[in-house]
């Protein structure tokens, strides 16, 4: 055996036996390796490795039987070699072959290359320019055309499924002195439903692509929020919570007695409200000697598809900015058979969504009252320091607000910190607490309503994206019907866990993930009620106003007010003004309340149901005096004026230091010289207006062109 151990330790490179200290030999761990660096199989090296278990110089029975074994499995590792380079070598063998026949075939293609190099070129095939390809090629008609124009789409064939086109076709034929036969038009209609087949898809589509190339640089919440296609109504968006799960280490109590933690998942129903558009174009051939003038295109042809164009353009700009206002401020209104809805009565927007949360106790809002602008900074402050820190640390919380919130929230910290030299202003995160981002809502216009919640979590979903603008069209007679369908909807993903009661909602705001402070609109945003409405509801606000009904109208309760909750009543303009009488749940008033347009009554439910008279405003009472024959008195002290009585005709000019964006109410308060305003210069008025005793005008200025706009009068 000593000779064979020889052999293979000198193919390694080791000429002799290693020893240790007491001079018995061994085999170490770095001859191990490189026997097998040597490509010498694991079985060959171990029973090498024991060789030197024994005696290797010696030759005993032991050794004589492990020689054995390590002869065999070195013949083992000498055929192995054998065979892959077998294999090497047929791989060789096929990759010269491979290389011979790839030769020929350059050969052969270098032989092709020079005999076409000597031949002659032909020259390229004449390019066919029709009408399709070319706008300004002239198109000569030939008896063998299929096509009108040249052009191959199936609408101009020239067949009997398109007897229009054979017509034509005739037409052009006979401008060159030859003849031939036509299908009579039997009826208009007939005539255009085969027109409609081919051409209403092709059409619809052309336009769709442009109105939506035309919008794509409006303002969109989708700027801001995600936007998800694909959804129907009920959807399932599945929610968890977690309860709390650590503990100290306690390892020598029984595993199932301190077991801890749970995991609950809730679904959250996607609600997709079906929106659609409808509309008729009627009587389009006026337009042919009034607005359209040269502009018109077709003729004398009854359906103006340049003027629609333009107008569909318009259309759509208007509806993708009903949709915007919808997305915030939108309240659901089940539509009525055969009557027509409301814009934002499509669908339930954010704000109403939210409140549908309170409602279902999911959200538990902070009990903040109302902010003004001297208070704005703090309620901010305490507002993010009651979100669990856990998330408002996180550095992906955000805080949503209007425009008009953040702007009062800037104007309140230049008041308090202007003056300090490490002030910077215009800071787009919470002053004391930067890691919650302050993103605006486009849009949320009068709202006072704060969302704090997670970067992502509000989402708008639609079923396919820009089904809105997928506008159909048909011709009936002479007019035109165009419409489009689609679902739309503003929501969470995660909002928060469900409770049966507010008293069962835990106190530290734990299991939701959306915050938002008790007040949506203003005390002084008044929301419209229904007509003839006797019982309105306070469930969308707590301050309400009344429209013109067609008759006498009382109210004899309040629907959806809580215990405690504090509401207001103004009577506003129009015929049969409210009334409310002092019995029922109103017979602790002072008296009956019989108003005038702008009175205000301020009530609070009480735990009997009753309501409570906090407070009566007149006409003017909240009103500042505008100076006698002062022709532009400044508003900056407030928003509701009344004028005085004047010495001399006295017309409003301008309103000195109006803000965009405000509404300011001006009230007649004498017939003697009363003041008017006129629909010219500063003011965009609907009529002239004469602010007489008891008469009022709401105006709003416009960031556009600086004007002072009517928005209501009375």
């Amino acid at each position: 055996m000593k000779r064979i151990v020889l052999t293979v330790l000198a193919l390694i490179g080791v000429q002799a036996f290693a020893k240790d200290a007491s001079g018995k030999i061994i085999f170490t761990e770095d001859q191990l390796a490189k026997l097998k660096t040597a490509g010498m199989a694991e079985d060959f090296a171990e029973k090498f490795s024991a060789a030197f278990a024994v005696d290797p110089e010696k030759d005993t029975a032991e050794s004589k039987a492990l020689e054995d074994s390590m002869i065999t499995a070195l013949q083992k590792q000498v055929l192995s070699v054998a065979a892959a380079h077998k294999v090497t070598e047929d791989f060789l063998t096929a990759e010269k072959a491979a290389h011979a026949e790839a030769l020929k075939i350059v050969t052969e293609r270098d032989k092709t290359i020079k005999t076409l190099s000597r031949s002659r070129e032909d020259d390229p095939p004449a390019t066919v320019v029709d009408m399709k390809t070319d706008p300004k090629a002239k198109w000569i008609p030939k008896a063998s055309d299929t096509h009108l124009f040249g052009i191959a789409e199936p609408h101009y064939a020239i067949d009997d499924a398109h007897p229009y086109n054979q017509r034509a076709f005739a037409v052009a034929m006979g401008k060159i002195g030859i003849s031939i036969a036509s299908p009579m038009a039997i009826t208009p209609s007939i005539d255009y439903q085969s027109l409609k087949s081919d051409l209403g898809e092709f059409y619809r589509v052309r336009k769709q692509d442009a109105i939506v190339s035309f919008l794509q640089t409006l303002p969109t919440l989708k700027d801001i929020f995600p936007s998800y296609s694909g959804y129907q109504d009920q959807s399932v968006l599945v929610n968890a919570f977690f309860s709390e799960f650590s503990q100290a280490g306690n390892e020598s109590s029984d595993f199932d007695t301190v077991v801890k933690g749970s995991v609950k998942l809730e679904p959250e129903i996607l609600t997709m409200y079906p929106v659609m558009f409808a509309h008729k174009f009627k009587d389009m051939k006026s337009l042919e000697k009034t607005w359209i003038g040269y502009l018109n295109r077709e003729g004398s042809g009854a359906i103006k598809w340049s003027f629609i164009e333009y107008i569909m353009v318009e259309v759509a700009k208007v509806l993708k900015n009903e949709q915007e206002m919808r997305w915030i401020s939108g309240v659901r209104i089940e539509p009525s058979l055969n009557v027509p809805g409301t814009a934002m009565g499509g669908s339930n927007g954010l704000l109403k969504f939210l409140k549908n949360k309170i409602a279902n106790f999911q959200i538990q809002p902070f009990k903040m009252g109302e902010w003004d602008d001297s208070t704005i900074a703090e309620y901010i402050r305490k507002g993010t320091q009651m979100v669990p820190a856990i998330l408002r640390n996180s550095g992906k919380f955000v805080l949503h607000m209007s425009p008009d919130t953040l702007s009062s929230y800037f104007r309140n910290l230049e008041a308090l910190y202007g003056k300090n030299q490490d002030y910077t202003a215009g800071n787009l995160y919470v002053k004391e607490f930067p890691s919650v981002k302050i993103i605006v809502l486009p849009n949320m216009t009068t709202s006072k309503r704060l969302i704090w919640t997670f970067d992502g979590n509000l989402g708008i979903y639609e079923d396919l994206a820009n089904e809105m603008l997928n506008f159909s069209f048909e011709q009936v007679d002479w007019a035109l019907k165009v419409w489009s369908s689609w679902k739309e909807s503003i929501q969470a993903s995660a909002v928060g866990k469900k409770y049966a009661s507010l008293a069962e909602m835990p106190a530290d705001f734990s299991n939701q993930m959306i915050f938002v402070n008790d007040v949506d609109e203003p005390a002084s945003y008044y929301l419209q009620m229904a007509a003839d409405d006797t019982t309105p509801s306070v469930l969308n606000h707590t301050s309400l106003v009344s429209v013109a009904n067609s008759q006498a109208t009382a109210i004899t309760a309040i629907d959806d007010c809580a215990v405690g909750q504090e509401i207001r009543i103004q009577c506003g303009p129009g015929a049969n003004s409210i009334t409310i009488a002092k019995a029922g749940v109103f017979s602790l008033l002072s008296a009956a309340w019989n108003p005038v347009v702008g009175n205000i009554l301020i009530l609070k439910k009480r735990s009997d149901g009753k309501f409570i008279e906090l407070k009566r405003i007149s006409f003017s009472t909240d009103a500042l005096v505008i100076a006698a024959d002062d022709a532009t008195p400044t508003v900056k002290d407030g928003v509701k004026f009344i004028t005085s009585i004047n010495t001399v005709a006295t017309a409003i000019t301008a309103l000195d230091d109006a803000i965009v964006g405000v509404v300011y109410t001006l009230m007649g308060g004498s017939d003697v010289n009363a003041t008017t305003i006129a629909n010219a210069g500063n003011f965009s008025l609907t009529a002239a207006m004469t602010l007489g005793a008891g008469k009022f005008i709401t105006l709003q200025k416009s960031e556009q062109d600086g004007k002072l706009y009517e928005i209501t009068r009375g």
